[in-house]
């Protein structure tokens, strides 16, 4: 397992989504004064975080080649390769936010596109599951991207243990450890949310403070030989509010430590 851990620095603003540049450029201060180095950057942050010292490992997130416009993911493809140049980017990270896939076979030819196109600049590109899309767990997401050798998958700890059916561990125990590009660290509670997007956006918990079982899924991984890029995904903006995004990204960064060592 890689030692060094990387941070999503969205999960350092209260509001990610409506943060102006100053906010995201703190957030980024706040990730480097902690000892972060690599990041996991929304690509429409790019900009505020561009007077910092974090490295932008991976870029988020692909949306269009899940979809029926042909023309918007051969863009998206252009789009994200030019900014792995520009980045210097060693991931990219694709993902649906629709409830369903209408056309698989076409989804994972642009998928196949996708990755191919950013890989001549030097990126691979790997797939995240979640409740909400039409990519709910690791079986849907291995699925997709099985047939394709070039592109892996991420797996985020928090939507690990809430996925359907719970952790997975026989099938994860199944896939080659290099097709694990990206893991994410962040915790959960006992009883799940009423609302599964609310609840990964709002109330994650420090790694440590929850009920997923770190030390079962790390020992997995190193079973399986993976060596993923591992970086805290830990989105609870009443964390971040009450202790600063300085002292929040320390949390964080002790927490993911703990739990990995």
């Amino acid at each position: 397992m890689n030692s060094e851990i990387g941070i999503c620095p969205a999960t350092l603003l209260v509001d990610p989504m409506q943060a102006d540049a100053a906010a995201i450029a703190a957030a980024g201060e706040a990730a480097t004064a902690a000892g972060f180095t690599d990041a996991s950057v929304w690509s429409f942050q790019l900009d505020g975080l561009s007077g910092t010292n974090l490295r932008t490992h991976v870029l988020e997130a692909a949306l269009a080649w899940a979809g029926d416009d042909a023309d918007a993911a051969e863009a998206e493809a252009e789009q994200y390769a030019a900014l792995v140049a520009a980045h210097g980017s060693e991931l990219v990270a694709a993902v649906t936010l629709a409830p369903t896939i209408a056309d698989v076979d076409r989804a994972r030819q642009q998928l196949d596109a996708l990755a191919r196109r950013v890989a001549r600049e030097g990126a691979r590109v790997c797939v995240e599951f979640f409740a909400w899309s039409a990519i709910t767990d690791l079986r849907l997401a291995w699925e997709l991207v099985e047939p394709l050798p070039e592109v892996g998958l991420i797996v985020d700890t928090f939507h690990w243990h809430r996925q359907r059916g719970g952790p997975n561990v026989a099938l994860l125990s199944s896939i080659p450890g290099d097709r694990i590009f990206y893991v994410q660290i962040a915790d959960a509670a006992a009883e799940p949310g009423a609302d599964s997007e609310t609840e990964a956006m709002t109330a994650r918990l420090l790694p440590g403070d929850g009920v997923v079982d770190f030390a079962q899924f790390f020992a997995v991984l190193d079973d399986i030989g993976a060596s993923p890029f591992v970086a805290t995904e830990i989105f609870n903006p009443s964390l971040v509010a009450e202790l600063g995004a300085d002292r929040a990204a320390v949390a964080m960064r002790d927490a993911a430590r703990a739990v990995l060592a």
